[in-house]
């Protein structure tokens, strides 16, 4: 059964409140690397220098995880608009609505997503 309209507002609502928090999050964390940097002119010796790109480096993944996020939410809202939003790009089926709940970024259904996981996973052969 396809996605009502009460669910499509449901979604769309918590996927654009995500997107808000996670464009906060972005913004804060390259700030703040921004500055961290800046302190290169006033590093004392090479353990500073070291905590301050261990730290750089960690801030920096948590970064790229909260755009990879971010492009996810935004590919969903694409796929709303589209009207192939809740449609399992594998096989077609219709990803059910608690799914898409738990995971509005969700491009495959449970069936179609275990099968990709176990692709993913498995040895390759060698040539």
């Amino acid at each position: 059964m396809p996605l009502s309209e009460s669910q499509i507002d449901e979604l769309l609502a918590r996927i654009r409140q995500r997107l808000v928090l996670l464009e906060q999050e972005i913004a804060g964390k390259l700030g703040e690397a921004s500055e961290e940097f800046s302190a290169f002119d006033r590093i004392g010796d090479s353990g500073d220098l070291s905590s301050i790109l261990t730290e750089s480096e960690l801030d920096m993944s948590e970064v790229l995880r909260d755009i990879e996020e971010w492009r996810g939410l935004r590919g969903s809202l694409r796929r709303i608009d589209e009207s192939t939003y809740g449609v399992c790009v594998d096989c077609g089926c219709e990803i059910p609505f608690e799914r898409l709940q738990a995971n509005p970024m969700a491009l495959r259904c449970i069936d179609c997503q275990m099968r990709a996981e176990r692709r993913e996973h498995s040895p390759h052969p060698t040539l």
